[in-house]
């Protein structure tokens, strides 16, 4: 593994040389083959996805010569579930998952600050588009699911937004749905959404917000846009500190943003106060389509990109996605960190979507409620629930947890506390929670008690596992002479 201070080795620059890169690794396909934005586009990469294939990069969109879209780039790995990100971050594309959470972890500690780019030399001005020029529809945007409301021009983006009070620049991966030639609609949330509550700020003021939609910046910029940080963090500074190098950025043309000089696409505009059009629904990262209602609409001022630009976009969904994978094990390691700055000592974490995280732990008196108390205290750190198991659990594996749950839990140790902070994209939000913008979330406890007696637990509670059942002498044994047994190859 890298040290933390080393910049990655063989990490990826831009979206071109992570798209290489992927390719290299046998992580990403050309698809030349004629492909329609309208549906198939996203029916095709959303199998790809389900079966852990090859991203696909298409080159021959329907109607779009000289542009091409690059789909689920960060989905479920070909060689393992993490392998795209691990080669965002220079490691090996069979890093195990925790591994992974822990490089993260060491990069968000050591951020590194952006530098300005000169106007002239950045990759995203080589066209600037203004006035009549501007046609949000000369892009290959696609109708990802049947089921969704329309075009989304925004899935694997980047929203930019400044906060008027303090200055401070939030960047989010918020969905963007096309409306017509020169505006879009973008979902954000007056809740749990740093966005949503600094277009609050403006429209208060009733003043216009300025807004950046970001397409195809470097691979560190987008994990690190993913990530729940808090208030006043800066996804800019993270993402330098996972890609190992400050990133570069550049101004914007109309508006007071600064954006990722390499983009491949930016458009900029504005949100008018109390301007609210028709959003959704959109197939969503809970699995379920999601959130029809009406969001703020950005009328654009002005688009700039590369020459023949990549379009690229998510496809979220049940059960794996490209979102779910970023979502993960960035929100395992943001956790971490803070449970760590509190003093909470935890072994290891890592997070299912929707944003159910698995903590596994020594038990103290009174750990698990002060991790509840830390967790939501934070940024999206819980929404609906929370696991405990063992330190001999691997909170990264589903059987394994599953196993914690199903064998060490005490029916008695399921609790619901009320009055959390909602998330609105939840299918399971009963109408009476959306009218007062709060739920309930629930804790399982899978832990075994930590004040029974050692000779009690060794009796009645000790794992019958490989690791645990057979001494280290006989495990080594069986480790020289495994070929001999004819299952080399596993």
């Amino acid at each position: 593994m890298n040290e933390p201070n080393a910049a990655p080795a063989q990490a990826a620059g831009d979206l071109r040389d992570f798209l290489q890169l992927l390719e290299r690794e046998g992580e990403l396909r050309r698809v030349s083959t004629e492909i329609d934005w309208r549906y198939e586009m996203g029916a095709v990469s959303r199998v790809i996805c389900e079966r852990a294939g090859p991203a696909p990069w298409f080159q021959n969109v329907k109607g779009y010569p000289d542009q091409s879209v690059a789909a689920v780039l960060f989905g479920p790995g070909h060689a393992a579930p993490l392998a795209r990100i691990a080669l965002t971050l220079g490691l090996d594309k069979r890093t195990p998952t925790l591994d992974v959470i822990e490089e993260l972890r060491r990069r968000f500690q050591q951020p590194r600050k952006p530098s300005l780019a000169p106007a002239e030399s950045a990759p995203c001005k080589e066209i600037i588009l203004r006035g009549d020029d501007i046609n949000l529809l000369n892009f290959p945007v696609p109708w990802i699911k049947e089921i969704d409301g329309g075009r989304y021009i925004g899935s694997w983006d980047i929203v930019v937004t400044r906060d008027p009070d303090t200055n401070w620049v939030n960047w989010g991966i918020y969905r963007c749905q096309l409306k017509d030639e020169r505006s879009f609609a973008v979902l954000l949330l007056p809740q749990g959404q740093h966005g949503g509550a600094i277009l609050r700020k403006y429209e208060q003021r009733g003043e216009s917000m300025p807004i950046a939609l970001v397409i195809g910046a470097d691979p560190a910029c987008h994990l690190a846009a993913s990530a729940p940080l808090d208030h006043g963090m800066s996804e800019r500074e993270v993402a330098g500190g996972i890609r190992g190098r400050g990133i570069e950025l550049v101004k914007c043309e109309t508006v007071d943003l600064e954006v990722p000089a390499s983009a491949e696409i930016v458009i900029e505009g504005e949100v008018i106060p109390g301007e609210r059009v028709d959003e959704g629904p959109f197939g969503e990262y809970t699995g379920h389509a999601t959130g029809q209602g009406r969001a703020p609409l950005v009328r654009v001022k002005c688009i700039t990109h590369r020459r023949k630009p990549i379009f690229t976009m998510a496809n979220m969904g049940k059960l794996h996605d490209d979102s779910a994978c970023c979502v993960t094990v960035m929100s395992a390691a943001v956790a971490r960190n803070r449970l760590e700055a509190h003093g909470l000592p935890v072994r290891a974490i890592y997070y299912y979507i929707p944003e159910i995280p698995v903590i596994s732990l020594a038990a103290r008196p009174g750990l698990k409620k002060q991790i509840v108390a830390t967790l939501l205290g934070g940024e999206r750190m819980i929404t609906s629930g929370i696991v405990f198991v063992d330190e001999d659990v691997d909170p990264s594996n589903l059987e394994d947890v599953w196993w914690a749950i199903t064998t060490r839990m005490h029916p008695e140790s399921y609790e619901v506390v009320r009055g959390v902070p909602m998330n609105a994209l939840h299918p399971w939000l009963r109408p009476e929670d959306r009218a007062r913008r709060e739920t309930s979330m629930w804790i399982m406890d899978a832990t075994i008690p930590h004040d029974w007696p050692p000779e009690y637990r060794s009796r009645h509670a000790a794992p019958a596992d490989y690791l645990h059942s057979w001494s280290e002498g006989t495990r080594a044994m069986v480790a020289r002479r495994w070929k001999d047994y004819g299952y080399g190859d596993i």
